[in-house]
């Protein structure tokens, strides 16, 4: 059966407890679309560190626990759910991007490593026993006829300092490279009425209904929370909850009012008031849920209105190199952000500790025109550097 047929057949026709089959396949489509440089190219297949899908997940799931949106029939709760509640009630952390900046450290606090390491290791189980197993048993072949599981290595909690011991003694996701690229090239067209996102939304929906039924299977009148974002808000992660800039934003201001030459990384212009400057997503938030700091670059209000969610074209990207190396390169002198900034591109650009800013522009060039190649996004340019 052709490759993309099959994930087709499995997100319309498979049966579905839970919405665990659907987050599996987003994750792995979002890890191959940003190009994860932990993913591994064997003979005839692709490793994928389970501890990858983990923390997408993580991503997926923070906002739809707290705002009690079903996830599993008879409203039961996820395997995961109590532990990760504790955690967003007893860390009293605002929101999802609060908890990403401490999980992804590369030490942990000390009263929040064994907290992390067994939220790590319960989803890495859950994706294990659960939709790996059991999705594509719709070919006939069984369990794990569509994913397989190369055990990790077994290490003490001990050993485990922060998010980078975890990947790399993470359980190894393997897949055809057939499969792989069919979710390469056509991973971002499973859209519309079929989508993984719109059938997720789908499952709730059918979920809050049935969780609304009274014994006598009248329905109860069902109040709806002020403000309460939908499921599908939530699943699209919009910008006004999902673009956390401050940090780099402190940090550019702090350049222009102390005097320092800051410009805007596709013009070339300079930025001089802090009423003008932009902290834009280079590659857009809305396509690579990403806000690390080398995905985040000064620009002129004007210009970063006129980019939007568009992709940088290959001509801009070369006109701009010099300021975003130099951009990266100040991050990496600055000690407020040095340590966040090497930690962010390890887990996503390189695999190398010790790199250079020319090395993480290779991989982010390569992620960049990605995006325009298999996903046929618009690609930019400002002014005479627009393709």
């Amino acid at each position: 059966m052709d490759a993309i047929l099959v994930f087709q057949k499995i997100i319309e026709q498979e049966s579905k407890t839970s919405t665990y089959k659907f987050a599996l396949l987003r994750a792995i489509i979002d890890i191959i679309s940003a190009q994860s440089p932990h993913i591994e190219h064997r003979q005839n297949q692709v490793a994928i560190p389970v501890f990858l899908i983990t923390d997408k997940w993580l991503f997926y799931y923070w906002d739809l626990l707290a705002n009690n949106y079903a996830q599993i029939h008879q409203n039961r709760s996820l395997v995961f759910e109590n532990r990760l509640r504790e955690i967003q009630n007893d860390l009293q952390l605002q929101n999802y991007w609060d908890f990403n900046k401490e999980f992804h450290q590369q030490q942990y606090r000390i009263d929040l490593k064994s907290v992390f390491i067994d939220l790590a290791r319960s989803l890495n189980d859950t994706i294990i026993k659960n939709p790996v197993k059991y999705i594509g048993t719709s070919m006939g072949n069984g369990y794990n006829a569509l994913f397989q599981i190369e055990s990790g290595k077994a290490v003490r909690s001990s050993s485990i300092n922060g998010y980078l011991d975890l990947l790399a003694n993470s359980p190894k996701l393997l897949m055809d490279s057939s499969y792989f690229e069919a979710l390469k090239i056509y991973g971002g067209l499973l859209s519309g009425t079929n989508s993984i996102i719109m059938n997720w939304v789908d499952f709730m929906e059918k979920q809050r209904f049935q969780n609304a039924k009274t014994s006598s299977g009248e329905l109860q009148e069902q109040a709806i929370a002020y403000g309460k974002p939908s499921p599908l808000d939530i699943l699209l992660q919009s910008e006004t909850i999902a673009r956390d800039t401050d940090q780099i934003r402190k940090f550019w201001c702090a350049q222009i009012e102390s005097g320092q030459p800051v410009y805007c990384t596709w013009s070339g212009q300079q930025i001089k008031k802090t009423d003008d400057l932009a902290i834009d997503h280079a590659i857009p938030f809305s396509v690579l849920f990403n806000n690390d700091y080398w995905n985040l670059l000064p620009a002129k209000n004007a210009v970063n209105a006129n980019k939007t969610d568009k992709i940088v074209s290959k001509a801009q990207l070369l006109a701009s190199k010099a300021r975003i190396l130099t951009a990266w390169q100040q991050y990496l002198q600055t000690p407020a952000l040095a340590d966040t900034f090497a930690a962010q591109c390890q887990i996503s650009l390189t695999r190398a500790p010790n790199f250079t800013t020319e090395d993480l522009l290779v991989k982010f060039q390569e992620i960049n025109d990605g995006f325009i190649a298999f996903r046929g996004m618009e690609s930019w340019g400002w002014g005479r550097f627009s393709e």
